[in-house]
């Protein structure tokens, strides 16, 4: 069984390997167009406005189709994701991302949701100069509630969907139709922990039994994967390279050179015997041809790369290690309340003086389950080595050199902010996560104000642009990028290489923040500065 494990994850690193290596660019996920526009109250509401971002690959001579998604928690890392990039360049694929979303769930008006998101693509095509996007066929992710988004764009119109990505959300298959999907849940979904039952909480996986009593009544083309000790919340870079597997081989098998989609026959793949309640080893894969009985039901893959992709995620079904819990601690080191919604709401942090560092998050085991929950003072054992590590979920926590701190981005203040700790497990103690929301302080001070230099128009070509601001206060101004082809290093801004037919002008637009600081002296927060130019064609040309 050890030799079979091991070769999956060889042959998962191989298969990772067929992308286009990651560049420091894909990292920055800038996102080089966007439009602004109304969502009319489609979702039931009244009516708000909606940021619409587009990337496009810088190597794309054509749009072949996009990834649609609207922000709700886990979208963020999604589309900034370097793998998730590569996929998309790889197969000139474009990622369209709405903050906020135009409608969580597609549900309410769904005709008319489709409308605005139809029209709002029309005009990125415009403005980008590739007017295929308008008509491109798109694949649909969701993460939790918009999971509900991408199923109901996909059944409004199967004729433009290539597959579906439902993330961490609930398994709800398309009604009609034979779609490709891929699903997760997570084993340990953290909403209402305190309620649950520990005896026999994450020994099953409701989604895999769900989907396999779905293609026993229908059979479609469905792809399940669950990462041991999973939560709702956690995006592990190799769940991340998994997803970009599964893009690449979604638009392989689906999309035709002339930009008409194929249907996948039911002769087609290979599925993985994954059985309930959980995954066993060894989790042996057969084409789809080949497989009879309670077999055709199994969870199925695009071809059997992808198959030994999703056996090495899921560690071959060794899912037999004892509970543990990995918790976010108060300061001094006693485990912090979960809320009554399951989570740590918000995380205890200490701040430095410069207003942006966290100086300290405190994290600990449980060795019994907290006073609030329904089984409270039931023991736990848990691992006694091993790191834990804290990473950012979405928003505005970062991670850097070790360190962390606020960061702002185009995100904000539209996308929430919640972080994680994550504890590998050892031999005898299941891996563990558990997410909290971040809250960045406010501070009140002295007023301040922010004065930025106005950018000036600047031809095609130019590689960097010196930022000017300052604060009346002293405080240094931070940047970030809202959008066009630039990242920011420091206080210079780097241009990045524009896609091959990139409409121009091009707008590039940068803001300028600053949080103010606590301490002896302490500062309120700057209304934050928003420059724009344009990147235009060199003169004579």
């Amino acid at each position: 069984m050890k030799r079979l494990l091991l070769l999956a994850l060889v042959l998962l690193a191989r298969a990772s390997a067929a992308l286009p290596p990651v560049t420091e660019d894909c990292r920055n996920g800038e996102f080089q167009f966007r439009v602004e526009l109304d969502n009319r109250g489609v979702d039931g509401k009244p009516a708000h406005r909606f940021t619409a971002y587009l990337w496009i690959p810088p190597t794309a001579r054509s749009v072949r189709g996009l990834i649609v998604t609207q922000q709700n928690v886990g979208e963020q890392p999604f589309v900034e994701h370097p793998a998730i990039r590569a996929a998309c360049a790889k197969n000139d694929f474009a990622i369209l991302w709405c903050c906020p979303a135009i409608d969580i769930r597609f549900e309410h008006e769904r005709p008319a949701a489709v409308r605005v998101l139809e029209e709002t693509l029309a005009k990125l095509g415009e403005v980008s100069g590739y007017s295929e996007i308008a008509r491109a066929p798109w694949i649909t992710f969701g993460h939790s509630t918009t999971t509900t988004f991408a199923r109901n764009l996909a059944e409004a119109r199967p004729d433009r969907t290539i597959a579906i990505l439902s993330a961490k959300g609930g398994i709800m298959l398309p009604v009609t139709g034979s779609l490709p999907g891929v699903y997760s849940g997570g084993q340990f979904p953290e909403w209402r922990q305190p309620t649950h039952d520990w005896t026999t909480h994450g020994r099953s996986l409701p989604g895999l039994a769900k989907i396999r009593e779905e293609l026993r009544t229908r059979w479609r083309p469905v792809s399940l994967v669950e990462e041991y000790g999973g939560g709702h919340f956690d995006y592990t870079p190799r769940y991340l390279e998994f997803l970009a597997l599964y893009l690449d081989k979604a638009i392989q098998a689906r999309l035709n050179g002339d930009g008409t989609l194929r249907q996948i026959r039911d002769d087609e793949g290979c599925v993985v015997d994954i059985r309930p309640p959980l995954p066993k080893p060894p989790l042996t894969i057969t084409p789809f041809a080949n497989a009879t009985g309670e077999l055709r039901n199994a969870p199925w893959f695009f071809d059997r790369e992808l198959a030994v992709a999703a056996v090495a995620l899921m560690d071959n079904g060794h899912w037999d290690r004892a509970n543990q819990i990995v918790a976010f601690a108060n300061l001094d080191g006693t485990p912090a309340t979960f809320s009554r919604s399951g989570i740590v709401d918000p995380v205890p942090c200490e701040f430095g003086d410069d207003g942006i560092t966290i100086t300290r998050i405190e994290t600990t085991l449980l060795d019994e389950l907290p006073a609030n929950f329904t089984q409270a003072g039931r023991k736990l054992s848990h691992a006694t080595t091993g790191v834990r590590t804290i990473e950012r979920i979405s928003g505005v926590f970062a991670v850097r050199d070790g360190k962390y701190q606020i960061e702002l981005n185009r995100g904000w203040p539209d996308t929430p902010n919640f972080i994680l700790v994550r504890h590998p497990g050892d031999a005898l103690h299941r891996p563990s996560v558990q997410p909290g929301r971040f809250v960045p302080p406010t501070y009140a001070g002295r007023a301040q104000r922010i004065s930025f230099d106005p950018i000036p128009d600047q031809p095609v070509g130019v590689k960097s642009i010196r930022l000017r601001a300052i604060s009346n206060a002293g405080l240094e101004v931070r940047f970030f990028v809202r959008s066009g082809p630039a990242k920011i290093v420091g206080d210079e801004l780097l241009l990045l290489p524009l896609p091959p037919r990139a409409r121009l002008p091009l707008e590039v637009s940068v803001v300028g923040w600053q949080l103010g600081r606590g301490g002896a002296d302490p500062v309120a927060a700057a209304p934050v500065v928003e420059r724009g130019f344009a990147l235009k064609r060199t003169t004579g040309h």
